[in-house]
């Protein structure tokens, strides 16, 4: 039998739009293209950078929004005591992230923007432990998941003018914590155990990424320095000290291990490649969620992992005894 193809994954799609926001507009608009004029090529460019842009709003907004649906429909992402309050948080979430993506967001809603984004992240991770899965996933959905809490009561306590808890320090630890995600997430969220074929690919797209990043630092800090503060809001100093040189190999070594997890999971079945598209919306999403696309990017993550690490629930009995009496009278007669 011919095996057919997979079939279109919307989060796929999702994740290469986000992507193509960020290689595209926040990074090649703001560090290549002009801000007005240029050549026509170059308002090409900005105008194709641009529709990425809006195409990624939009994708993310209605695949955030069916996908909280369907979560909120069965018992593998949120239990039945966090309905109501899931789906009251998650209106006003979607409401506020729809303005934001169609139009534009007031300044002083995208503190509710990030509170709200704050408390379904946090019912989200709260949520995978009631289920089914291993502890490696738990662990993992966890790890990535906090950091964007911490993030959220950072901004409440710079918002109310708080000196405890102190919101850079939360801040700090939140970029720590995310190093610690993407770091761990080959063991954490990669399926296990590996073959010989899925360890050769991991290792190798660990091996190539480090070395490509390493040479790309080294020959230009200015241009990669300039990506990840646009692109990803990471902020590299620079490497004339010895820890801000341990900084930058410290980044190398996380991403390497990211992109190692990525393609480990986009090397396995349909469950896994979730996992995989899920991981590449978090990093799109960047390091702070000042805005509703990067919100919307890294709920979709989190939520493409918490449905790929869910356990099949198995089968009731009931069900299968029909399938089984037909076969059962014919051995009687």
């Amino acid at each position: 039998m011919r095996r057919l193809p997979p079939a279109p994954n919307l989060t796929a799609l999702l994740a290469l739009a986000a992507l193509a926001d960020l290689v595209f507009y926040r990074v090649g608009t703001t560090i290549f293209l002009p801000s007005q004029g240029g050549t026509p090529a170059e308002r090409w460019a900005a105008g194709t950078a641009l529709f990425f842009s809006n195409l990624s709003g939009i994708l993310a907004l209605v695949l955030a929004a069916v996908a909280l649906l369907v979560a909120l429909g069965g018992d593998q992402v949120f239990p039945r005591s966090m309905r109501i309050t899931v789906s009251t948080v998650g209106l006003f979430f979607c409401a506020l992230a729809g303005i934001g993506v169609l139009w534009s967001l007031a300044p002083q809603y995208n503190v509710h923007l990030r509170i709200s984004h704050g408390f379904l992240v946090f019912f989200l991770a709260l949520g995978v432990w009631h289920g089914g899965r291993s502890w490696r996933s738990k662990l993992g959905i966890t790890l990535f998941a906090v950091p964007m809490v911490i993030q959220a009561m950072a901004l409440f306590s710079l918002r109310m003018a708080w000196s405890t808890p102190d919101p850079s320090q939360l801040a700090k630890l939140a970029h720590l914590m995310s190093l610690t995600a993407m770091f761990a997430s080959p063991l954490l969220v990669a399926p296990w155990p590996w073959g010989t074929a899925r360890a050769v690919v991991t290792i190798a797209t660990g091996l190539v990424l480090a070395t490509g990043f390493s040479l790309a630092t080294a020959l230009r800090f200015d241009l990669v320095q300039a990506a990840l503060f646009f692109g990803l809001h990471i902020d590299l100093a620079g490497l004339a000290s010895t820890s801000e040189r341990l900084y930058s190999g410290a980044l190398i070594t996380v991403f390497a291990c990211l992109g190692a997890a990525v393609a480990n999971c986009l090397w396995g079945p349909a469950k896994s490649r979730l996992a995989g598209w899920g991981l590449v919306l978090i990093v799109a999403a960047g390091a702070d969620i000042s805005s509703p696309k990067p919100a919307l990017f890294s709920l979709c993550g989190l939520l493409a992992l918490a449905v790929a690490s869910a356990a099949e629930k198995p089968v009731a009995k009931s069900a299968e005894r029909p399938a089984e009496a037909p076969a059962e009278q014919a051995q009687q007669g």
